[in-house]
C-alpha cells in the first residue's frame, strides 16, 4: 500500500509540476508578443511620421521640414551646402518643449559659421491639404567647424508646445555668416 500510494503521490507531483512549467512558458510567450505588439505599433507610428515627413519636405520649395517620431533625418541643400539634418531628444520642460537639431555637413570640408531660422508648431489636416497653426520661430546660429565631416548640435528651446502637441520644426534660410 505505501508503495502504490508513494507512486500516486509522484504521479500527481509530476503532472502539477509540468502543468506550472507551461503555465510558465504560457506567461512568457504572452509577455513576448505583448513587447512584440508594442514595438509593431511604434514602428507603424513612426512610419507614418516618416511618410508625413517625406511628404511634406517634397512639396517644401525653402527648407526642410522635420516631424518628432519621424526618427529619420532629412537633407537641405543650403548656401552652406547639402546638410543632413535631424531632431534628437525631444522631452518637456516648464517652458513647452526641449530638443536638439543635429547638423550634419555631407561634404569633406568644414562646415562655415551660419545662420538659420527654425520655425515650429502644429499641422492640421493632411499631407496633401495642410495647414500650419500656432506658428512660432527663431534664429539659430552655428560656430564655424574644425573638423570635417563637420556635426553640429544646437539646442532648441520650443515655448509654448507640448511634444505631444509638436507637429513640425521646419529649418530654413541657412546662411554663412561673413567673418
Amino acid at each position: 500500500m505505501t508503495r502504490r500510494y508513494l507512486r500516486i503521490l509522484l504521479v500527481g507531483s509530476f503532472f502539477t509540476l509540468s502543468a506550472c512549467a507551461q503555465q510558465h512558458e504560457v506567461r512568457e510567450m504572452k509577455e513576448s508578443v505583448s513587447t512584440l505588439n508594442t514595438a509593431m505599433s511604434k514602428l507603424n507610428q513612426e512610419t507614418v511620421k516618416i511618410t508625413q515627413q517625406n511628404a511634406l519636405n517634397a512639396k517644401s520649395s525653402s527648407g526642410v521640414y522635420l516631424l518628432p517620431g519621424a526618427n529619420t533625418p532629412a537633407r537641405l541643400k543650403s548656401q552652406v551646402g547639402t546638410l543632413k539634418m535631424s531632431l534628437i531628444n525631444v522631452a518637456p520642460n516648464a517652458d513647452g518643449t526641449r530638443a536638439t537639431l543635429r547638423i550634419q555637413g555631407e561634404s569633406n570640408d568644414p562646415l562655415p559659421a551660419f545662420t538659420g531660422t527654425v520655425e515650429w508648431g502644429q499641422i492640421q489636416g493632411t499631407t496633401e491639404s495642410y495647414q500650419e497653426v500656432n506658428v512660432k520661430n527663431q534664429l539659430i546660429s552655428a560656430p564655424a567647424s574644425v573638423l570635417a565631416p563637420s556635426d553640429v548640435d544646437i539646442p532648441l528651446q520650443l515655448s509654448g508646445i507640448t511634444p505631444e502637441q509638436l507637429g513640425f520644426i521646419r529649418i530654413h534660410d541657412i546662411q554663412p555668416t561673413a567673418q
